[in-house]
């Protein structure tokens, strides 16, 4: 099928996986607001793309087949090629993600997600969606080879991205790092991706191998691959590595087992006698200098229960549990993680440095506490049914199925290292897609061949059928600006106001209502921020505390936040801090700062924010006694957690 409308269709599906490269400094999380918005938006126009071609040009545009010069229909979408247990199981995980969002702590923060993270539940519906138009768009398996071709490209742009910012400033975005991000923000975000992009360049490389007498492109595919494990290395993520070795060597083990040519299974056996040398031999000199001069090699040996990032996860974990066990089967709804396990964290976690509570940082909890067993279940689910198929797969096309069957193990292990991410989604609900077509037994070469010439038939619209085309293409355009455009306007004032020096920051105000006056779900998140960010500047321009024009605009809209969404604790520290600094003008305020730091120790029992609030309201409210209970409490808790809050009491008196 090489008509106009058909190969559009596929271009935007291919700039879907060029969304990675996408950054812009002009706005709030600028490696992540560009990527999710433009996903969003082409994904829409796919949709509604398809919905105009099969009215269009037929009502079996994309499903009729051609089998040995005669026409037939292909089965419906979830029999035959199509459909089957792995797309039923993907629905099912859309659909008690979205029961666990609706029966969760929070509809709204579960449904739209943030800006931050850029998933919830109205993400989710987004690759589900591109998950099955993948599927119906690239009928033959040979149509699928340049779109992994140009996820291989675009990761060896951000590959090649990363590895420069190891060595020198590249720009506001990309400055001189140890550890790299590249364009996606994050190094352990970087490395599931990169993940992925390693064993897809192994396929095509195969693929030539066996296609193909070109030993430029095999060459080429063997440079990429160092190039995507050199990036890999400079992130200095060890769960990803750990998730790379274990699926090189299902990927050996399997070639040994099932592979009919004698070479391979040599190859096979060699390469695995080789890799375990090389992890005995590194790990016997881990103490040498050569390993401890070396920063990455360095971090992958170093591996340990009593390592900083090991405790603070084991501890994170401890409370993830306790909060899952307490709504067990649909859990608290997605990008509640944090509302969730807030009766149950632990003040240790302030003893290590930059840590984060709203991932787990281990699928396991992520999904049990945020959409519960049932929720865990159908995730993992996926993983089974998809393994499974390509296990059925192995004696019809070995190389493709042992590949995807490492890339899919790879992923679990370095997934209880790090947290499902959108970058990571993208190309999750990519490769699923590739393996529901590919693995599917009715489609023969003959087929793949002759569905190429299917002749489509031009069909005369109805009246109706014509105003519905028109209403649907008006809706596309409602939601692309309620549900991206006025969001990423609003995330672009945020960036505005968050750049505002102390000595400009008197115009936050202003700005803030224009976040506020478009009314987006990104409003919520950008008010929490800026708020934060304006108490900071007050300390270096103490003169801002006499906005009341400010005060106004972010109390207001965090009560509206506090009125719709009661469980999240970050909003209460927002305003209690907040009406603090502007006790000045009114000192009812420090009174209603206290009652809001009580609220949020009943949230959140262990959180220091809470005492370091109790502690500021009642020394400003001339009330010692309480003060220094507060801080007895807090030292009661945890002695460190205890110590900071005294010195903080120190320091107001």
């Amino acid at each position: 099928m090489n008509f106009l409308p058909y190969k559009i269709l596929k271009i935007i599906l291919a700039l879907c996986l060029a969304t990675p490269l996408l950054a812009f400094s002009g706005v709030i999380f600028p490696y992540t607001v560009p990527k999710v918005f433009a996903f969003r938006v082409l994904v829409e126009i796919a949709a509604v793309f398809c919905i105009f071609l099969v009215l269009k040009y037929s009502t079996n545009f994309f499903t009729t087949s051609y089998r040995g010069g005669q026409r037939e229909q292909s089965p419906s979408l979830f029999k035959g090629r199509l459909g089957g247990i792995l797309n039923l199981s993907i629905l099912a995980f859309f659909v008690l993600s979205f029961f666990s969002a609706l029966f969760g702590a929070d509809f709204y923060t579960s449904f739209w997600g943030n800006l931050e993270r850029g998933m919830g539940v109205f993400s989710l519906l987004h690759f589900v969606v591109f998950f099955f138009i993948l599927q119906i768009v690239f009928r033959s398996h040979e149509e699928w080879i340049p779109l992994i071709k140009a996820s291989v490209f675009v990761s060896a742009a951000v590959s090649f991205l990363a590895i420069c910012q190891h060595f020198f400033s590249l720009s506001d975005l990309l400055p001189q790092v140890d550890r790299v991000y590249s364009l996606i923000g994050n190094a352990g975000v970087l490395s599931s991706y990169l993940v992925f992009n390693i064993f897809l360049a192994g396929y095509l490389f195969f693929h030539e191998l066996s296609s193909s007498k070109n030993s430029f492109k095999k060459l080429g595919y063997c440079l990429l691959i160092f190039v995507f494990c050199l990036a890999l290395a400079l992130s200095g993520t060890r769960g990803a590595w750990l998730g790379l070795l274990a699926g090189v060597l299902i990927f050996l083990a399997i070639m040994a087992w099932q592979s009919q040519q004698k070479k391979w299974r040599k190859f096979a056996i060699w390469g695995l006698s080789i890799i375990f040398v090389l992890i005995a031999s590194l790990f016997i000199i881990r103490d040498s200098s050569f390993v401890k001069n070396n920063p990455t090699l360095y971090r992958l040996t170093s591996i340990s229960f009593s390592d900083g990032t090991a405790q603070s996860r084991l501890i994170l974990w401890q409370g993830a549990w306790q909060a899952w066990q307490s709504k067990p089967l649909l859990g608290f709804g997605s990008e509640n993680f944090e509302t969730a396990i807030g009766k149950y964290i632990s003040p240790r976690l302030a003893e290590f440095e930059g840590y984060s509570t709203d991932r787990a940082h281990n699928f396991i909890f992520d999904y049990g506490v945020t959409v519960g067993w049932l929720g865990l279940l159908s995730y993992l689910a996926i993983f089974i049914v998809a393994l499974w198929k390509l296990i059925e797969n192995l004696k019809n096309n070995l190389i493709f199925s042992s590949i995807f069957i490492s890339l899919l193990a790879a992923y679990l292990v370095q997934n209880l290292f790090i947290f499902d991410s959108f970058v990571s989604y993208l190309m999750l609900f990519f490769v699923l897609a590739l393996i529901s077509n590919t693995c599917h037994s009715d489609v023969s070469a003959d087929a793949e061949e002759s569905s190429k010439n299917v002749k489509l038939s031009f069909r005369h619209l109805s009246l109706f059928v014509s105003c519905l085309l028109y209403l649907v293409s008006f809706l596309l355009l409602f939601v692309i600006y309620m549900y991206s455009l006025k969001p990423l306007l609003a995330a672009r004032y945020a960036n505005q106001i968050l750049s505002l020096p102390a000595s400009e920051a008197s115009a936050a105000a202003s700005m803030l209502k224009n976040v506020t006056a478009l009314n987006s779900f990104a409003s919520p998140e950008i008010t929490y921020q800026v708020t934060l960010d304006y108490v900071d500047k007050i300390n270096q321009n103490p003169a801002l505390a006499q906005n009341e024009e400010f005060y106004s605009v972010a109390s207001g809209e965090l009560l509206k936040i506090i009125t719709r969404s009661p469980d999240q604790f970050k909003n209460y520290i927002a305003l209690s801090w907040l009406s603090l600094y502007f006790y000045g003008q009114e000192k009812t305020r420090v009174t209603e700062s206290l009652e809001l730091a009580q609220k949020v120790r009943a949230l959140s029992p262990n959180k220091k924010d809470a005492y370091l609030l109790l502690v500021a309201g009642y020394s400003l409210s001339n009330q010692p006694q309480k003060a220094l209970q507060a801080v007895d409490q807090a030292l009661a808790i945890d002695a460190k957690m205890g110590e900071e809050v005294k010195g903080y009491y120190d320091k107001l008196k």
